[in-house]
């Protein structure tokens, strides 16, 4: 993280002239990926007419910050773009600072997917969160991945066995030179949910939204995700998925967002 004036990276997919901008918010992760982890499931937004802005959320994170001050930041950074976002998203972390946005009135023409995106952090969402936080400072940053792992996993990856191989780069082994950067984005980022409570302005968001999560989680699961009063509001379960549905389910989950995007446009 950087002390001062921070820079957001990201990765642009689609046409540059696509009549529609999705901006999606990714998860922590120790070593940014370049949207790769989106990649899987951006067929529907592509083909309906998006080009997609994927951002590294802890890209715009200055040391000392909380998630209300990372929320401030990125709500400034694309208030002051040249168009509002026709569709945001958010991946976990980026999908809990989506739903925090939702405060603004700019957000409102928007369309909001959220792909296990907490909107609030339970008693036992925070203690897992800690315990893999702080697991890089006790055991390193390769034993705090595999606790990760074992968490969010979905079902056909089995506790104490290999992780699967992921979009998200794992830690390379022995030490390496950005190591120590690496362990503080993880924990940093994850300690950032803590007590994270997004239900008001995701019950007063008068748009379209979508939760989209894995029924197997064992991380953040449905208890952890609300919705507004409104028809436009939908909570969907994917089946044999655990916290990433789109890596572990991803046809399943382009379908469902197709969907989403089918109904709001036709």
């Amino acid at each position: 993280m950087r002390d001062a004036a921070p820079a957001p990276a990201a990765t642009v997919l689609g046409e540059p002239d696509a009549p529609r901008h999705a901006v999606v918010l990714a998860p922590v992760m120790p070593r940014w990926d370049h949207g790769a982890f989106f990649q899987q499931v951006a067929e529907p937004l592509l083909a309906s007419g998006h080009r997609i802005t994927i951002y590294d959320t802890l890209s715009l994170l200055c040391e000392g910050d909380d998630l209300k001050a990372l929320v401030d930041r990125w709500a400034a950074h694309l208030a002051s773009g040249t168009d509002d976002p026709d569709l945001l998203a958010g991946n976990a972390l980026g999908g809990a600072v989506v739903q925090a946005l939702l405060t603004h009135e700019w957000t409102h023409r928007s369309k909001v997917l959220l792909l296990s995106g907490p909107t609030v952090a339970d008693d036992e969402l925070n203690t897992e969160l800690e315990r893999i936080a702080a697991a890089v400072g006790t055991h390193g940053l390769s034993s705090a991945l595999h606790l990760l792992e074992e968490v969010v996993s979905g079902p056909a990856q089995k506790p104490g066995s290999v992780p699967r191989q992921r979009p998200q780069p794992a830690a390379a082994p022995g030490p390496a030179p950005d190591e120590a950067a690496a362990g503080r984005r993880l924990s940093t980022g994850l300690r950032l949910l803590h007590d994270a409570d997004a239900r008001e302005p995701v019950r007063n968001f008068p748009g379209p939204l979508l939760h989209l999560y894995g029924e197997q989680s064992l991380l953040v699961q449905a208890k952890h995700l609300a919705t507004g009063p409104r028809p436009r509001h939908h909570l969907v379960g994917i089946p044999q998925a655990g916290m990433r549905p789109h890596a572990d389910q991803p046809a399943l989950t382009r379908d469902a967002v197709a969907r989403f995007l089918g109904a709001e446009e036709s």
